[in-house]
C-alpha cells in the first residue's frame, strides 16, 4: 500500500511583521512574511507513516503546488520522512482557486498512479484538513470528486483490522459525535485535524533531504487541460481585500472600575434580553428596473440533526429570505434524510417557500459521495441562482463535492452576504452574492463573487446569523423528487464511537464566561472562572455556563466538551465574557453571534477587542478578584 502526501507552502501568519501591511489597502504583503510547511499537513506526514508502517515495501509521495521556492516544503517534508518527491510548478497555475488548484493536483494524482505505482489504485492520499492562509478546506474533497473517490475528514487517529481489506479504521470527528470509519475501497483520500504528533527534523536527515531528488512537472506534463487551471479556470473572483478592522460594527467602551463594568454589564444584557433581532442580511437593495445577472430559487442545504435540523440551516434561512426578498425571488430549503418527518413543516415556518425532500434508505446517514450524488444532480436539473450550506463539519465535507460536481464557484466560511452589484471594464454583473470571509489566519478579509457558474454556492459559519422567529403559520410548497442511488456507490462504512449529544452542551446558555491560554492551569480555571461565573449568573438571574478556547483545552484546563469556535461549538449568548482570549478567528467564529461581548485582557492591542462591547485591559489576578468582591457587595 503506498500514500501521496499533500503539502502547501503557507505564510506564516503567526509573525506578521509590522512592515508587511499595506495599511492604505487594508491587505498584507505576503512576498514579505516568512514561508512555512502549512501546520496541519505536519499532522499528515506523521499520519502516512502510520498508514504504513508495518509494509516495507510501501511507497510515500510527497506532492505541492506552487512557485519554485516551494521546493523548500518538500525538503522540509524529506528530512521528516523518507519519500519521494515532486513539485507541481508552472506559471499556468497562478490565480487557482479551489476548484482550479484541485483539478491541477488531481492530474498530478493520475501521472504518480500512473507511472510511479505502475497503473495500482491500492494507495491513500493524505493532507491537512485546509491551510492557514485559505483556510477553506475545500481543496482536499474537490480532489476526491475530480478522481471519483471516497474521503475521509476530520481524522484523528488510525488503527489496523487484518481481517478487513483495506485494513485501515479511521476515527474522525463526524457532525454527531466521534465514530470510526472503514474505507471499503482504494484510492481513498483521508484529511487530518491537529491530532498527531509531528514527526521532527534531524540533522542527518535534513542533509539527505538537501541532496534528493525533486521532480518537477509543469501543467503540460500532466496532462491538464489548459482551460481548468489558473485564474482562467476559477469558478470564483476575489473582488476586494481588506483589514478585519473595516467590518468592526462595534466600539469597545474601555473600563476601569470594577462596579462600574458590573454595572454596565447588568444593563447591556437588560437591553439585549428585551430588544428584538437584527436582520439577518442586507434589505435595501433595489434593481431599479434593472435585469439580474442570475435568475431562479435560493436555496439553502438543511443539514439534519437527530430527528430536527441544525441550527445554521435555519439561520441560514433567515439569510435567505432577505437576499432572496432583494430581487423578488423564492426560498427552497433541500432536506436529503431516510425519513423527513415533520422537518418540512419546521423549514416553511423558517422562510421556506418551497422544500425539496430527497427520501432513500441510504441517506440514513451522511455519506459523501451519496449525498453528493444527489444533491449535484437537483442542483444541474433546477439550476438555482444562489445554494448556501452552514460551514459545519458536514457542510465543509459535502459543499465543495457538490461544487465542483455542478461546476459551480464556491467560497468558504462566509461571514456575510449582500446582494450587490460589481462593474469593471467588459464585466458588468447585477444583483450579484457578494461573500465576504476571513483568510491568512483572519488578518485580511475578502469579498469574493462567483462567475462561469450556473449557481453561486457559499458555505456560512454557524452562528454569525441569528435563528430567525418561526412562523407556523406560513405556508409552502413540499416536492418529492425521484431519488435514485445505489448501495456500491458508498464506500464508507461507519459506527460510531462517541456522541456529543451526550456531552455538555453550552450553545443554549444565556450566559457564558470563558477563559482562554491566559489562564496557567486547570487549577486557575476552578480558583478564577468559576466563581466569577457565578457571581454573574446570581446578578443577572441567568443560567450561567463556563466556556473555553481550543488554547485553554489544549493546555489542560478543561475538556473539549466546552471548547467555543470552529473545532468547538458556536454560541450564541446574551452576554459572552472573554476572559484572557487573544481572539483569533477560530475562537471568534464560534462566539461572535453573542448579542453583548465583554473582553479581558492584559494585552490592550489583543484582536478581542475588535469585537467586544466592553473591555477591562488587566492581569487575570488582577482584574477577576476584583470582579468578585464587587459581585459580593451587590449581592
Amino acid at each position: 500500500m503506498n500514500v501521496i502526501v499533500l503539502v502547501k507552502q503557507v505564510p506564516d501568519v503567526s509573525n506578521i511583521p509590522e512592515e508587511a501591511w499595506d495599511r492604505e489597502k487594508g491587505t498584507l504583503r505576503r512576498a514579505m512574511l516568512d514561508s512555512v510547511i502549512n501546520p496541519l499537513d505536519l499532522h499528515a506526514l506523521t499520519f502516512a507513516e502510520e498508514l504504513v508502517s508495518d509494509d516495507p515495501e510501501a511507497r510515500i509521495v510527497f506532492l505541492t503546488m506552487g512557485p519554485p521556492a516551494a521546493r523548500e516544503t518538500l525538503v522540509d517534508c524529506l528530512s521528516r520522512v523518507p519519500g519521494e518527491a515532486i513539485l507541481l510548478t508552472d506559471k499556468a497555475f497562478a490565480g487557482a482557486d479551489t476548484g482550479a488548484t484541485a483539478y491541477s493536483l488531481a492530474m498530478a494524482i493520475r501521472r504518480i498512479q500512473r507511472e510511479l505505482f505502475d497503473g495500482e489504485c491500492e494507495y491513500a492520499i493524505v493532507t491537512g484538513m485546509q491551510s492557514v492562509d485559505g483556510d477553506t478546506a475545500q481543496v482536499p474533497p474537490q480532489i476526491a470528486e475530480e478522481l471519483g473517490i471516497d474521503h475521509v475528514a476530520y481524522a484523528q487517529s488510525v488503527r489496523k483490522d487484518p481481517d478487513r481489506d483495506p485494513q485501515w479504521i479511521i476515527q474522525r470527528i463526524a457532525a454527531e459525535g466521534i465514530e470510526d470509519v472503514h474505507p471499503k475501497r482504494c484510492p481513498v483520500l483521508i484529511t487530518l485535524t491537529a491530532s498527531t504528533k509531528p514527526l521532527f527534523r534531524s540533522f542527518a536527515a535534513a542533509r539527505e533531504a538537501r541532496l534528493a531528488e525533486i521532480h518537477e512537472w509543469d501543467a503540460e506534463s500532466v496532462g491538464a487541460d489548459r482551460s481548468r487551471i489558473g485564474l482562467g479556470g476559477s469558478w470564483t473572483q476575489v473582488h476586494h481585500l481588506f483589514s478585519p478592522s473595516e467590518m468592526r460594527t462595534k466600539e469597545c467602551e474601555f473600563v476601569t472600575d470594577p462596579a462600574e463594568l458590573l454595572t454596565k454589564i447588568k444593563a447591556a444584557y437588560e437591553a439585549a434580553e428585551a430588544g428584538e433581532t437584527v436582520p439577518c442580511a442586507n434589505q435595501a437593495y433595489d434593481l431599479a428596473g434593472r435585469e439580474p445577472t442570475y435568475h431562479g430559487e435560493f436555496w439553502v442545504f438543511a443539514e439534519p440533526e437527530g430527528e430536527s435540523v441544525r441550527s445554521v440551516s435555519l439561520e441560514l434561512l433567515g439569510v435567505a429570505r432577505d437576499l432572496a426578498n432583494c430581487l423578488g425571488e423564492k426560498v427552497a430549503a433541500v432536506l436529503a434524510v431516510d425519513d423527513a418527518g415533520d422537518r418540512p413543516e419546521t423549514l416553511i415556518a423558517a422562510g421556506a417557500d418551497i422544500v425539496y425532500v430527497l427520501e432513500h434508505p441510504l441517506l440514513a446517514r451522511f455519506d459523501p459521495i451519496g449525498h453528493k450524488s444527489v444533491l449535484a444532480t437537483l442542483v444541474t436539473e433546477r439550476k438555482p441562482q444562489v445554494m448556501l450550506f452552514g460551514a459545519s463539519p458536514l457542510g465543509r465535507e459535502l459543499a465543495p463535492r457538490v461544487a465542483y460536481a455542478s461546476r459551480c464557484g464556491l467560497t468558504a466560511d462566509c461571514t456575510q452576504l449582500e446582494i450587490g452589484d460589481f462593474k469593471k471594464g467588459a464585466i458588468d454583473w447585477v444583483g450579484i452574492l457578494k461573500q465576504t470571509r476571513p483568510a491568512l489566519g483572519g488578518n485580511v478579509m475578502a469579498t469574493i463573487m462567483t462567475k462561469d457558474s450556473q449557481t453561486q454556492m457559499a458555505t456560512v459559519r454557524p452562528g454569525v446569523f441569528k435563528v430567525p422567529a418561526l412562523d407556523r403559520e406560513r405556508t409552502g410548497e413540499i416536492i418529492r423528487p425521484e431519488v435514485e442511488l445505489e448501495e456500491d456507490a458508498l464506500g464508507l462504512e461507519a459506527a460510531p464511537v462517541e456522541s456529543f449529544a451526550s456531552k455538555v452542551s453550552i450553545r443554549d446558555a444565556e450566559v457564558i464566561v470563558s477563559g482562554g491560554h491566559g489562564f496557567r492551569s486547570k487549577a486557575d480555571f476552578e480558583h478564577y472562572l468559576h466563581p466569577l461565573a457565578d457571581g454573574i449568573g446570581n446578578l443577572l438571574g441567568a443560567d450561567t455556563k463556563v466556556a473555553a478556547s481550543r488554547m485553554a483545552v489544549e493546555d489542560g484546563c478543561t475538556t473539549h466538551d466546552f471548547q467555543v469556535g470552529q473545532t468547538g461549538q458556536t454560541v450564541q449568548p446574551r452576554l459572552y465574557v472573554a476572559i484572557g482570549i487573544s481572539g483569533a478567528i477560530q475562537h471568534i467564529t464560534g462566539m461572535q453571534g453573542s448579542e453583548v461581548i465583554v473582553a479581558i485582557n492584559k494585552d490592550p492591542k489583543a484582536k478581542i477587542f475588535n469585537y467586544a462591547d466592553l473591555g477591562v485591559v488587566g492581569d487575570i489576578e488582577t482584574v477577576i478578584p476584583a470582579l468578585t468582591k464587587a459581585l459580593e457587595v451587590q449581592a
